[in-house]
């Protein structure tokens, strides 16, 4: 009888406990069971923006435990909205954004450091080109990881040129050939323009202007980067050159866009329009180094994205990081760059035999933009540059439409420059 009365306490006792677990453990467990939610912007668009959209959408499926919202702001206003964010405390989780504004980013105190990531990870730090990393790296903290880079290299209209007696398999490799063949191939009756310029204000004037100044043999700023450099013989005869292809009728000054659809014969423009390119232009077109003058050197333009993390909680750090690390691997970026045409940021990815055979064999047109990567400078890497470059492009779009001399202009946008540096 007293067994009997013990084995029915226990039983009693085990059912009111797992009554107990039953009203309190389960529910814990299904909160827990819930996917971490992580916001994550950047400014991809077009066939870029679907790429990365099917990417997110993949390793949501893939990764049950964590629900990333891939949130599209343009490129003008993800900067302003980062900064909003930084001041009033209403952050992504993650986020995307031009390599010229780590500088900003990472001296804000808003942005996660890696280094404890990256070392408790397996990703080869090493595979990453250094130029790039350097732009993340303050303080010896990592504060993002490069996820694309690209140059600007000549676009060749073919059905243009071709109607215009030129040659597309010919391009032109000095600054006087590209004048000679602009003007050649410029047809005003039709609207067509023979080399299109980005004269609009903004950073747009400023990355392409830049080409030209390092071509001739220029900076941009001083090499401390205390001060403007621009003001210079280089930068004279490279805002001379763009007044040139402007007086010979070689280009008219106009909003931007004009080769994408038909009516410019050539255009400097980036690697990630070749995939762009690809699938929307109406007209046969390919691709050339950029021409540079005879007694110049050959440059261009390192543009770029860096992924960083803004997560204040620390389950989402480490999800965000889960991300990072997967976005960034060499299977990924193998993918992401032949989908885009974004050039290699591993080197592992760089001198993959497959991405060099797709290269070659499937899309040509990136060849420039690959054997070119090395004469890629990069922009300034100071805090104010975002400013920088809106003073130095409101001033020279003045000298484009002739309100001030090249001169003058030069000389008021190193005022202007180095009283933001100062």
């Amino acid at each position: 009888m007293v067994m009997k009365r013990l084995l029915t306490l226990t039983l009693v006792a085990g059912l009111a406990a797992a009554f107990i677990l039953h009203g309190a453990g389960l529910p814990r467990l299904a909160r827990a069971q819930e996917p971490i939610k992580l916001t994550f912007w950047n400014y991809w668009d077009g066939k870029n923006g679907e790429v990365m959209q099917a990417l997110v959408d993949r390793y949501n499926a893939e990764h049950p435990e964590v629900e990333i919202e891939n949130v599209f702001i343009g490129w003008g206003e993800l900067l302003p909205k980062l900064q909003l964010a930084v001041t009033g405390g209403d952050m992504p989780d993650l986020a995307a954004a031009d390599m010229v504004w780590m500088p900003y980013l990472a001296n804000s105190g808003a942005l996660v450091p890696l280094n404890s990531f990256i070392e408790a990870s397996e990703v080869d730090i090493q595979d990453f080109y250094p130029a790039l990393l350097a732009v993340n790296t303050y303080d010896d903290q990592i504060y993002g990881l490069p996820v694309s880079t690209n140059n600007l290299e000549l676009f060749i209209n073919s059905d243009l040129f071709e109607a215009a007696g030129l040659d597309p398999a010919a391009p032109p490799t000095t600054w006087d050939e590209l004048r000679d063949a602009a003007v050649q191939c410029a047809n005003p009756e039709r609207g067509v323009i023979g080399m299109e310029l980005y004269t609009q204000p903004g950073e747009g004037l400023t990355w392409q202007f830049q080409v030209y100044l390092w071509q001739a043999g220029g900076d941009f700023l001083t090499e401390d980067l205390s001060a403007a450099a621009f003001n210079s013989e280089a930068g004279l005869k490279a805002l001379n050159y763009w007044l040139d292809l402007i007086e010979s009728g070689a280009y008219t000054l106009s909003d931007w866009g004009l080769f994408g659809q038909g009516q410019a014969c050539m255009v400097m423009d980036g690697s990630w329009m070749v995939g762009i390119w690809a699938e929307t232009a109406p007209f046969e077109w390919t691709t050339a180094p950029m021409p540079y003058p005879e007694d110049g050197e050959p440059a261009t333009n390192m543009g770029g994205e860096h992924i960083f993390i803004m997560a204040q909680d620390e389950a989402k750090q480490q999800a965000a990081w889960d991300f990072i690390n997967w976005f960034t691997s060499p299977e990924i970026q193998l993918e992401w760059d032949k989908e885009t045409g974004f050039m290699p940021v591993r080197d592992s990815v760089a001198t993959d035999e497959d991405y060099r055979a797709w290269i070659e064999e499937t899309e040509p047109r990136l060849l420039p933009f690959v054997e070119m990567q090395q004469y890629a400078h990069n922009r300034p890497p100071v805090e104010q540059y975002a400013e920088i470059s809106d003073a130095f492009s409101a001033v020279i779009e003045r000298a484009l439409y002739g309100q001030i001399s090249p001169e003058d202009a030069l000389a008021e946008a190193e005022a202007a420059v180095n009283s933001l540096l100062q």
